[in-house]
């Protein structure tokens, strides 16, 4: 009796998993995740996941159903705040996609930035507010809370340290020329408006301090207010000393003043300078060869 032979078992095949996203992609998505929790209302958290043919999509992640005018009005908001990064963004009331880069979206956020860098010039609502301490009283905690306190108030309402935190991490590049170009923009940008913002932190940090200090030795709180920003007027409306000094730019709103930060603003109040008129130019003697150096020379004879 012959017995046929038993056939060999092929060994078990293992499926390969999902392949790890790419480093890009895991840090685009901890961005989008941060805006978009910033959007959501309190308590309502936030999916995010890769989009097969490239990108991000979002949802709201509730365990109730929410409504679609609800879910439209959020994924719509969260789509404008996205896009304020410089992506394209699709959103209906099921989901948000977050696509590749937008030239029309990075030109928007250069001319965001542009603007929110002309207000910061600006020191005066913000040493207004200093001096006024958030209305939190001296008496009632210690100095130190106090100033922490008017500092954390300011920077929450310049808003641009919470929106440039949301991007910390997040290395931007693009494969399109005009693209790298768009973006090495708007990264310039965003480190100047994050020097202005650190410096009128500082500048809320120092008048907060002075006021406390004033109030420690007179227990006067409006008197010390107003010498603190008495003595800050100086430097803090100081761009104003300094006329003329650079050439003004066609279509531009300074007038020809130049753009100072905190600490210049500091040093131009500190020297004396009472307007010393400024010395005619010199008239330029015509070169050889052109009509009337004849004539030039001749009577300078």
């Amino acid at each position: 009796m012959s017995i046929e032979p038993r056939a060999r078992v092929a060994p078990e095949r293992v499926l390969p998993g999902p392949a790890p996203m790419a480093p890009e992609t895991v840090a685009q998505q901890r961005v989008v995740r941060r805006i978009c929790a910033r959007v959501a209302p309190e308590g309502m958290d936030v999916g995010v996941a890769e989009l097969p043919p490239g990108g991000l999509q979002v949802w709201i992640d509730t365990p109730a159903p929410v409504g679609e005018q609800e879910s439209w009005v959020l994924h719509h908001r969260m789509a404008r705040e996205v896009a304020l990064v410089g992506w394209h963004c699709e959103a209906d009331a099921d989901r948000l996609l977050v696509l590749g880069w937008s030239a029309a979206c990075l030109h928007n956020r250069i001319r965001l930035l542009q603007s929110g860098l002309r207000r910061l010039t600006d020191f005066g609502p913000t040493a207004q507010r200093a001096v006024q301490l958030d209305g939190r009283a001296p008496d009632d905690e210690p100095a130190a809370q106090v100033v922490s306190g008017v500092c954390a108030s300011i920077e929450r309402r310049l808003r641009w340290p919470e929106r440039l935190a949301e991007l910390d991490g997040f290395e931007r590049s693009s494969a399109l020329p005009h693209l790298q170009l768009l973006l090495a923009q708007v990264i310039g940008l965003e480190a100047k408006i994050a020097g202005a913002c650190q410096e009128h932190l500082v500048m809320a940090r120092v008048l907060a301090r002075a006021v406390c200090e004033h109030y420690a030795r007179h227990s006067d709180l409006a008197r010390a207010q107003r010498e603190v920003l008495a003595e800050s007027r100086r430097w803090v409306h100081a761009s104003s000393m300094i006329t003329g000094s650079a050439g003004a730019r066609p279509g531009s709103t300074g007038a020809g003043r130049p753009h100072m930060g905190l600490a210049e603003r500091r040093i131009a109040a500190s020297v004396i300078n009472h307007g010393v008129p400024r010395a005619a130019p010199a008239a330029v003697a015509p070169r050889a060869g052109y009509p009337g150096f004849e004539e030039t020379e001749e009577g300078a004879r």
